[in-house]
């Protein structure tokens, strides 16, 4: 199934009003202008991370394969971490336990 087709479950306030317009490719890009702080470091994050790019000046696309990818990355870190976490409060348990 082609990326711009697929269902996407995206949060945050940027991503959704990029999607909303369709502004997924260099083609689609829209105006945008941050209206605040938290908005602008946000959004800010989201560039620096290669997530929305600029086509020209003022005018952005979100780019899912980036999105995607920033994903996979923090998925393949949280899941060994997540499992060396339940394997300490395992044996931890263990230690506590009286029988």
């Amino acid at each position: 199934m082609p990326m711009a087709s697929r269902p996407h479950r995206i949060r945050g306030v940027i991503p959704a009003l990029f999607l909303a317009r369709h502004a997924i490719g260099p083609d689609d890009a829209i105006a945008f202008q941050p209206r605040d702080a938290p908005e602008q470091a946000t959004f800010d994050r989201l560039r620096t991370n290669g997530i929305v790019r600029e086509t020209a000046p003022g005018r952005f696309y979100f780019d899912l394969d980036a999105h995607y990818a920033a994903v996979e990355r923090r998925r393949r870190l949280a899941v060994p971490i997540a499992i060396i976490v339940s394997v300490l409060i395992a044996w931890i348990a263990t230690r506590f336990f009286r029988g």
